[in-house]
């Protein structure tokens, strides 16, 4: 195909020719892409939805969505016409995006548009209360649509105070344009009042203005409420009260997890025991409701349980599920501008017992695949109710389960890989007592069904050691490393998924787990996958945040808890260089006064303006450097390093600093620090933190390093080759 329309990058379609001559439209957004002719064919009954993660079918997309569901139900009840459903979800997506996709797509002539939108609105949104200057706003769009300076300037730092009158505070201004220059990550900041408001304000005045154009174009549109898990998933632990003082929140806290943990366990009176203890300091306070609506339900109370469970979500301050006022909204503009409800809100009330929780949802607020099908059913039944279609097959009925199964081919082994992808997020989003026996049983399904799956046994050892289950843990991880064929595989899995709460630094294993309670134990994770030559240029923790370290030994895949052990090196390392002045080995003025002392393979060494120059032609090009230091009181090794490559197309390599503690120089894989350099001919600073690596701690005494940059030909070039010491113990042949 030839492409016949170049879209800006702002753009949401682009279209293409085929040998035919058909122009067709494709979406360019999110991971679906749908593809459809610009020109609809007569016969064609065309559909497009919008929404964010819960439209795209999170976590079942691509096979399944309630938009493939409505349209395959929807293609059976009309046979003789072919509906055509473009999924245009998109994760994240709020109204002021749905409203620019939605506007570009009315040329490709919908006969139907649907809306289920409200849960992304508390996140990135427009740069100013567009509600309020809608001038200012439609000037900003026009901006953005054909100028990138419009991309720049939605990320200057010099917007702050650019116009306060309009933006608002600079804190405010943070949560409007996502900029985070706080420790807290965004989403799991409190909102402000006054945030809040503007954005309840602002999704008014996008549903609005959809609502307006599409009734000035004459499309009908079905506006859909939004359902969240009201009964199985916590509101946010932040902020508290704002009268108590901080030792009362902190009391309130573990007098409210302590109720959290009873109920889990079925200790239903200690629980209301707890929670009465707490009703003096929780006043409009969104967990205290919430386990109250826990202990209501276990007890068997359903209407006083579901009253608690929408209290909580009146008080949540979660930016993660759309509050109350979105609902009410969306009920009043339907009856506003006359369009068509989907009351998928009470669909799901009608249907769960009264209160939604896992038995529709396989988190806060996505749907599981019964929930997809309820919202499926729903929008075929109000389609036939309002006749946006002819059917043709009334008495077609709405396909169950096991055939939405076969048709979208939501085998066992694919459901097992959502079901892993979801009990992750437990682990990582929030901590659900309820959930932990769930979570461990479905890992250990995947594990069942795929022995060879690193991610979930590491997620499964995390669990167990976050619930003091220590050897259930170590045969986890010793099963894993078995499993990986030594620690290389398994250090990139880490690097991967888990950096920095779980590391391994040679043949030690270094878990942090989140001790507060309120959080699951991995939160804090990198959850986008990155290349491990991306993750080693960041900083891990301090060792001293490692609250379990385990030993690996390889011969006999074994682990042993070295936890105490490295406690003891830590506080060693600590009283040696505390008070203690620093002192720094120059290893190029070493190089150049005793350069028989050091000695290299497949290289050429020469000292060339206090650079040691190393001219590598073999197939393992390295240098030795002989040393005596303790590793107690070597703070770091700091060099600038220049690689020029033979090859031209060479432009990356890697750096290698291997240590031995052997009197002879023996090195292996397990005693080595590897980071990713550019061969550019240029110098490059390399810093390798040692203090806070307990690889290095435990070597404590090491004779011999060795730079070896892995894999390169062509000329290196060291200077400024330092080795950093916290007290006077270097031997005089230590370089000088």
């Amino acid at each position: 195909m030839s492409r016949i329309f170049i879209p800006s990058a702002r753009s949401y379609f682009v279209e293409s020719k085929d040998e035919q001559g058909r122009i067709w439209a494709q979406y360019r957004k999110g991971p679906l892409k749908p593809k459809f002719l610009k020109n609809k064919d007569p016969n064609t009954f065309r559909i497009f939805t919008f929404g964010g993660s819960s439209t795209l079918g999170f976590p079942y997309y691509p096979r399944s969505s309630f938009s493939r569901m409505l349209e395959y139900a929807l293609q059976k009840s009309v046979p003789e016409k072919k509906i055509e459903l473009a999924n245009l979800g998109l994760n994240g997506m709020n109204s002021l995006e749905i409203r620019r996709a939605l506007f570009e797509s009315i040329r490709y002539s919908p006969d139907l548009i649907i809306i289920y939108s409200g849960h992304n609105e508390f996140f990135q949104g427009s740069l100013i209360p567009d509600w309020r200057y809608p001038t200012l706003e439609r000037f900003l769009e026009f901006i953005r649509s054909h100028s990138r300076f419009y991309q720049v300037l939605t990320r200057a730092d010099i917007l702050v105070g650019l116009i306060p009158s309009v933006l608002g505070t600079r804190q405010e201004l943070i949560e409007k344009i996502g900029m985070d220059l706080e420790e807290m990550p965004m989403e799991s900041r409190p909102m402000s009042q006054r945030f809040y408001h503007d954005r309840i304000r602002s999704y008014e005045y996008h549903i609005n203005q959809i609502l307006s154009r599409l009734d000035k174009e004459k499309i009908p549109t079905i506006i859909c409420t939004v359902a969240v898990n009201l009964k199985d998933w916590p509101p946010e632990w932040l902020p508290y009260p704002e009268n108590l003082t901080a030792e009362q929140w902190t009391e309130l806290k573990l007098t409210l997890l302590q109720a959290q943990n009873a109920i889990a366990d079925g200790k239903l009176d200690e629980a209301e025991k707890l929670l009465n203890q707490a009703k003096p300091f929780a006043n409009k306070y969104a967990m205290y409701y919430f386990l109250l609506g826990q202990l209501e339900a276990k007890k068997g109370d359903k209407e006083l349980a579901k009253e608690h469970f929408l209290s909580a979500r009146e008080l949540d301050n979660s930016r993660h599920r759309a509050p109350p006022e979105i609902n009410r909204l969306i009920r009043k503009l339907a009856k506003n501008h006359k369009v068509v409800l989907a009351d998928i809100e009470n669909m799901f009330f009608e249907n769960s017992q009264g209160i939604p929780g896992f038995d529709l949802f396989v988190d806060h607020v996505h749907p599981n695949l019964y929930g997809q099908s309820l919202i499926a059913q729903k929008l075929l039944a109000t389609i036939k109710e309002n006749n946006f279609i002819r059917i043709t097959q009334p008495s077609q009925i709405f396909p169950d389960m096991e055939e939405f199964r076969q048709v979208f081919q939501l085998d066992d082994r694919f459901l097992s890989e959502i079901n892993l992808k979801i009990s992750t997020y437990y682990l990582l989003q929030r901590h659900l007592p309820d959930r932990d026996e769930h979570t461990i049983q479905t890992l250990e399904d995947v594990i069942s069904q795929n022995p060879d799956e690193l991610y979930a046994r590491l997620c499964l050892s995390a669990l167990w050691l976050e619930q003091s289950c220590e050897e259930k843990a170590i045969r986890v991880l010793e099963e894993s490393l078995k499993r990986a064929r030594g620690t290389q595989e398994f250090q990139k899995m880490l690097e991967r998924y888990f950096f920095p709460k779980i590391v391994m630094q040679g043949n030690y294993l270094l878990f942090h787990l989140n001790l507060d309670q309120s959080l699951p134990p991995l939160r804090g994770i990198l959850l986008v996958r990155r290349a491990p030559e991306q993750t080693r240029t960041r900083t891990a923790m301090s060792l001293r945040d490692y609250q379990r370290i385990f030993e690996y030994s390889p011969d006999r895949n074994e682990l042993t808890d070295f936890t105490t052990s490295a406690r003891e090196l830590i506080n060693a390392r600590d009283q040696l260089c505390r008070g203690n002045k620093f002192e720094t080995l120059n290893v190029n003025n070493y190089f150049s006064r005793n350069p028989e002392a050091f000695f290299a393979n497949d290289s050429r060494l020469s000292a060339q303006d206090e650079e040691i120059v190393m001219e590598m032609k073999g197939a393992d090009p390295w240098l030795v450097i002989p040393v005596k230091i303790s590793t107690l009181n070597t703070s770091s090794i700091q060099l600038e390093l220049s690689l020029k490559p033979e090859l031209k197309n060479q432009t990356q390599a890697e750096f290698n600093l291997y240590w031995s503690n052997s009197t002879r120089p023996i090195f292996s894989e397990d005693k080595k620090i590897s980071l990713p350099l550019k061969a550019d001919g240029r110098f490059h600073v390399l810093n390798n933190n040692l203090s806070d690596n307990i690889n290095w701690l435990s070597s404590q005494e090491i004779f011999y390093l060795r730079i070896d940059p892995a894999n390169f030909t062509g000329i290196a070039r060291i200077r400024n080759f330092r080795i950093n010491l916290c007290s006077n113990r270097a031997s005089e042949s230590n370089p000088q």
